[in-house]
């Protein structure tokens, strides 16, 4: 799955509300990025002069996107900028505010890969505030705005927001959504994942070293248990870490599976997977007692079977703590 449908997923989830409502407001905070002086970067300035430099540089740097407070996000970004938003979105003004806090740390870090600020925003972000459920979003903006004060404006958006999707149901093609690059999804879950994990304190928590390995990408070959080349690294930094963890902890290595196929053949084989892992961190000098591994198969998938993106999103190591 891409980055921008991703961070979707991970709003929609965490606050309850729908894709269509979740998408909007990325769409939303995208179009506020985009139309900022200085874009990004000029976005990231109102932030600093919030009094959050050192959290803006935790972003860049890689560091866990721990969401911003409300008030935070106030001072950041004015009550009138997240009144508009809230309005947008057709959110309540303090789940909007909310959102904005646990979504904006996530996006820098998605647009900025490696802490590297880009000029204007990349295809994939375009794309997305461009493509089918940006355009009628950005349709459903224009028409609020035009009757912005008249008693219309409480119950335009909510219709329009249906229209949208109705409209992107019918109309976007089915394959449009999975049209992107998994080398480029794999080449950022890396770079983002080698930051997080350089930026871990000593002491740092259980949660937060899973958390930074499980921004990896481990793409495995269709039907193959063998490590891809391009992880070794990764999981040699990893292993350097991982022997610095507090006593006692114990990290589960999950292997999963799409559902294509056979679900016995691909139980085993998210095993094989799960060892494979397992065994190439020992061999970088972790004790084996502190590695676990189990595999899931396809029993828990975390996206759509149904699309090219679910499927990868499907196939997957997860690293747990316990």
């Amino acid at each position: 799955m891409g980055a921008m449908e991703l961070l979707v997923n991970e709003v929609e989830s965490r606050f309850g509300i729908s894709s269509a409502k979740a998408g909007s407001l990325l769409a939303t905070v995208l179009g506020l990025i985009q139309e900022q002086n200085g874009g990004l970067s000029g976005f990231l300035d109102r932030f600093r002069r919030a009094g959050l430099s050192d959290t803006v540089t935790g972003w860049l740097s890689g560091a866990p996107a721990a969401a911003i407070s409300p008030d935070k996000v106030e001072s950041a970004l004015g009550a009138q900028t997240l009144n508009t938003i809230a309005s947008k979105t057709g959110l309540a003004a303090s789940t909007a505010t909310s959102a904005v806090g646990f979504l904006v740390p996530k996006l820098v870090q998605s647009l900025a890969p490696g802490g590297v600020i880009p000029t204007r925003l990349p295809s994939d972000a375009m794309s997305y505030l461009t493509g089918a459920t940006g355009v009628v979003t950005a349709g459903a903006r224009q028409a609020v705005h035009a009757v912005e004060g008249t008693s219309l404006r409480r119950w335009l958006w909510p219709l329009l927001a249906i229209l949208a999707v109705l409209l992107a149901i019918i109309f976007w093609p089915r394959n449009s959504r999975v049209a992107f690059n998994v080398e480029d999804q794999v080449r950022m879950a890396s770079e983002k994942a080698t930051a997080a994990l350089a930026a871990l304190k000593p002491g740092f928590a259980p949660q937060d070293l899973t958390n930074a390995l499980n921004l990896e990408i481990i793409n495995f070959q269709t039907g193959s248990a063998q490590i891809p080349d391009y992880s070794t690294a990764f999981l040699n930094k990893a292993a350097e870490v991982i022997k610095t963890a507090p006593a006692g902890m114990v990290i589960e290595i999950g292997g999963h599976t799409d559902n294509t196929g056979d679900a016995a053949a691909n139980l085993t084989l998210s095993q094989q997977r799960a060892d494979a892992v397992r065994n190439y961190l020992i061999q970088q000098g972790v004790a084996a007692t502190q590695l676990t591994a189990k595999g899931y198969g396809d029993t828990q998938p975390v996206g759509s079977n149904d699309t090219d993106e679910g499927r990868f999103r499907n196939r997957r190591i997860q690293f747990t703590a316990h």
